[in-house]
């Protein structure tokens, strides 16, 4: 029974370690967003593209390195694999948004809430999923006496 625990305990690990790269990238792209908006005066989509540019590529090394620790993937597959999670990402993360702001009632359906709220079950219940494909070891990594040993 052990390794079964063993693994689950792997998998919080894991999840948390995710979580915390989340906040990270997170607060670099609002170190980024706010100011090249408000003390620059770009304009608002230009400086939010760029942080959420910034804000992903915090995410794939933090991905890559601490959350996965795929450091033997081949990295122009990791980058191409983990652009095309993010692009699902963005339009799972608009259609939630509209179907909660669709279904719910006034306030509800406009509360900032409803943001984290879709935003945090795509990022548990796809691209957390998806970044396990994303970064998964080949067989021959994951052997006890393959090249990640």
């Amino acid at each position: 029974m052990e390794p079964a625990t063993k693994t689950t305990a792997a998998h919080a690990w894991r999840f948390l370690r995710n979580c915390l790269t989340g906040g990270v990238a997170t607060g670099v792209y609002f170190a980024t967003y706010l100011p090249l908006h408000h003390w620059a005066q770009w304009p608002q989509s230009v400086a939010d593209n760029l942080g959420l540019l910034v804000g992903a590529a915090v995410q794939f090394v933090g991905a890559r390195y601490f959350v996965f620790r795929a450091r033997q993937g081949k990295l122009h597959k990791q980058i191409a694999g983990f652009a095309l999670v993010e692009l699902a990402t963005l339009l799972a993360n608009m259609g939630a948004l509209w179907a909660g702001r669709s279904l719910l009632p006034g306030a509800y359906g406009e509360s900032d809430l409803l943001v984290l709220g879709t935003s945090f079950a795509v990022f548990a219940g796809f691209s957390y999923p998806a970044w396990h494909l994303v970064f998964r070891r080949s067989k021959a990594e994951a052997a006890p006496g393959g090249a990640a040993s």
